[in-house]
């Protein structure tokens, strides 16, 4: 939700659609294959589906086209088709998906600033932190 609510105060009716429309917008975001195809394009624009089948290891064709159809619906990437034969097809990050990039992107950094360390695992600091807060 976008703004924060008194515990003693119900949640409007407003605050709750914002609630839902976020919840719904994560759900899809955070598919599996989702966040690599976005990833790909961010890299390199327009691409056609065998070289982003190339770039994201393991991803299968069915996999990719449906994210890639999903992408499309909600205006994150549009697909291009040329009249040629044979047809060629070309995928592209929209601005709206231009800035979901950005937005990815500030969230890669800060899970590399919190989670990546150079000789710890996300649980060793998670014992560091509950080690801290017992001392005080």
């Amino acid at each position: 939700m976008s703004k924060l609510t008194p515990v003693d105060q119900d949640i409007t009716k407003e605050q709750s659609e914002e609630c839902h429309l976020l919840h719904s917008a994560w759900n899809d975001l955070t598919k599996v294959w989702t966040l690599p195809v976005i990833h790909a394009l961010s890299l390199k624009q327009p691409a056609r589906f065998n070289e982003l089948k190339r770039r994201i290891q393991n991803i299968s064709a069915t996999s990719l086209a449906e994210r890639l159809n999903e992408l499309d619906q909600r205006k994150v990437i549009e697909r291009k088709v040329y009249p040629e034969t044979p047809p060629r097809v070309e995928y592209a990050l929209t601005k709206k998906g231009v800035e979901l990039s950005v937005i990815l992107g500030s969230m890669a950094d800060w899970v590399m600033k919190w989670d990546k360390s150079s000789n710890n695992t996300p649980r060793a600091n998670d014992e560091k932190v509950r080690a801290a807060v017992r001392s005080k």
